[in-house]
């Protein structure tokens, strides 16, 4: 193999992926001068500014809508331009993909409540997860806490991994962030809060249609691997929800299929008791400690899967 041809290997999409992947697992980014905190921040206040709950409901989804265009326009068209100007747009682009799959912080206020949980302080256990969820979570109980805690591991690896990836190939840097953009948009402005309700659907509904196919794959990802397990549970159909998308549900009920573990179940937002399907499983409170290692599990099956790629592109180059 000459070098003109182990270069291009190495800075194929598949390479920068592998490494965008290890480096946000390694060398994680500050969350204090990350641009999704700021985005976050100015999501917030310009919901504040021009959603006002008194407007028509018309009114209130075309002002999210346009908030949500917005804020969509002020994240990619930066990166955008500095993508096509610079000399070096692979690495810009690299870069462009690491914010996007920024995952730790979720991940370390997750472990951070486990092992309060652990060690049976409930209060503390529910501080840390009110920080990365628009549930309430004053209220929970030691399973409440669990399941929150698993089921929160189990969106952060579509939201945070799976789908940046999957869009990374089919679109690139571009619309990975959009789509991350997209996911941080929808946890700032939750349709199944009320004040949100109709200012959040437009940004409900994209985050649904762009999520379909990642969600989709990575159930059927999960299904296939329980396939393989001594499994006495089985998966009822799915049950339609009008604040939760039901192919984002069949994703968290085959992650419950998968490692035989209960979630799903009723949720309580600003006071509201909200319905959900129930998914069957071990008591998520006494697996609370595996959870991290079935994380660790997704995690390696990326890395796997993209090792993979490489080998082919190495074997079957042109």
């Amino acid at each position: 193999m000459n070098t003109e041809l182990l270069t291009d290997i190495l800075l194929s999409p598949v390479a920068l992926a592998l490494l965008a992947l290890l480096a946000e697992r390694w060398f994680p980014w500050p969350e204090q001068w990350h641009p999704f905190a700021v985005l976050r921040l100015m999501a917030a206040y310009m919901s504040g500014k021009v959603n006002k709950p008194n407007r028509p409901v018309g009114q209130q989804r075309l002002a999210g809508f346009l908030a949500w265009l917005t804020m969509s326009l002020l994240v990619l068209l930066p990166a955008a331009i500095v993508f096509a100007g610079a000399e070096v747009s692979l690495a810009i682009g690299w870069l462009i993909l690491l914010v996007s799959l920024r995952q730790q912080p979720v991940s370390h206020a997750i472990k951070l409540a486990d092992s309060h949980l652990q060690r049976g302080r409930k209060n503390a256990a529910r501080a840390w997860l009110s920080r990365i969820t628009w549930r309430d979570c004053d209220l929970l109980s030691e399973h409440g806490i669990a399941k929150t805690s698993i089921e929160l591991r189990a969106t952060s690896i579509l939201e945070h991994r799976f789908t940046p990836l999957l869009f990374w190939f089919v679109g690139g840097p571009l619309a990975a962030l959009g789509v991350r953009t997209l996911s941080e948009l929808t946890q700032v402005w939750p349709v199944a809060q009320a004040k949100y309700r109709h200012f959040g659907l437009a940004t409900h509904w994209l985050h649904t249609v762009t999520h379909f196919l990642p969600s989709f794959l990575l159930a059927l990802a999960a299904r296939f691997i329980a396939l393989f397990q001594r499994n006495k549970f089985r998966l009822q159909p799915l049950k339609r929800n009008p604040l939760f998308s039901t192919i984002l549900l069949s994703w968290i009920q085959s992650f419950s299929y998968c490692h035989r573990v209960s979630l799903g179940g009723p949720i309580q937002v600003q006071g509201i008791r909200i319905a959900r399907q129930r998914f069957e499983g071990r008591p998520a409170e006494l697996l609370i400690s595996r959870a991290p290692r079935w994380q660790r599990q997704w995690q390696f099956f990326f890395v796997a899967c993209l090792v993979i790629a490489l080998f082919a592109l190495f074997i079957y180059r042109p």
